[in-house]
């Protein structure tokens, strides 16, 4: 077995992930893991698959393209080897929240100075805030979460002041907590 990676975007309606995994499953593949989103009314979805020797991503890209006719749904495949490797960096997950004015600049001042430490987004979720009073500057709230690997090698006081300048400049106030931490506190 090789490994494979599938992504699908378009209009989204119900039934999306049920359709790409019944072809996969079709196919013999073993979905490993999925990741999917909409925004606004687009579907877009990752599926990280196990593939019998026998499949190749031409029979998995021509069997999508064959089921999702008419479905207004666009795939691309690709094999691992396809995939460029990274170099695994021995890292610690940490979620960063924001809270704050949305305006423009957040998103990449705060993903600059996370990349500044060479830490890696492995998600990032933007929530508007609705039913909650304007920022004092009349700006509506943002939620933002991001989930970091952050390498062994940073210096934690370097990486939280560098973040609470960034908060200060942007008006927002930012919170990092280890994972472990954020996931037993939200069990409450």
């Amino acid at each position: 077995m090789h490994q494979a990676l599938v992504a699908i975007f378009g209009q989204d309606r119900p039934g999306i992930v049920h359709q790409v995994s019944r072809v996969l499953a079709n196919l013999g593949c073993h979905i490993l893991s999925v990741n999917q989103t909409t925004l606004l009314g687009q579907f877009a979805g990752l599926f990280a698959t196990k593939v019998p020797e026998k499949v190749t991503h031409e029979i998995i890209s021509e069997s999508l393209e064959e089921n999702l006719k008419g479905s207004a749904l666009s795939h691309w495949v690709a094999r691992q080897s396809d995939l460029v490797e990274t170099n695994e960096v021995q890292s610690e997950p940490y979620v960063l929240t924001i809270l704050g004015p949305d305006h423009p600049e957040v998103i990449p001042e705060v993903t600059k100075t996370v990349a500044s430490f060479e830490a890696n987004i492995e998600n990032l979720r933007s929530v508007q805030i609705e039913n909650v009073a304007n920022c004092p500057d009349g700006r509506s709230p943002i939620a933002l979460v991001l989930e970091i690997a952050v390498p062994i090698k940073v210096q934690q006081s370097a990486f939280r002041q560098a973040l609470a300048l960034t908060a200060e400049e942007l008006s927002i106030e930012i919170s990092l907590q280890h994972r472990d931490i954020f996931e037993a506190i939200h069990r409450v």
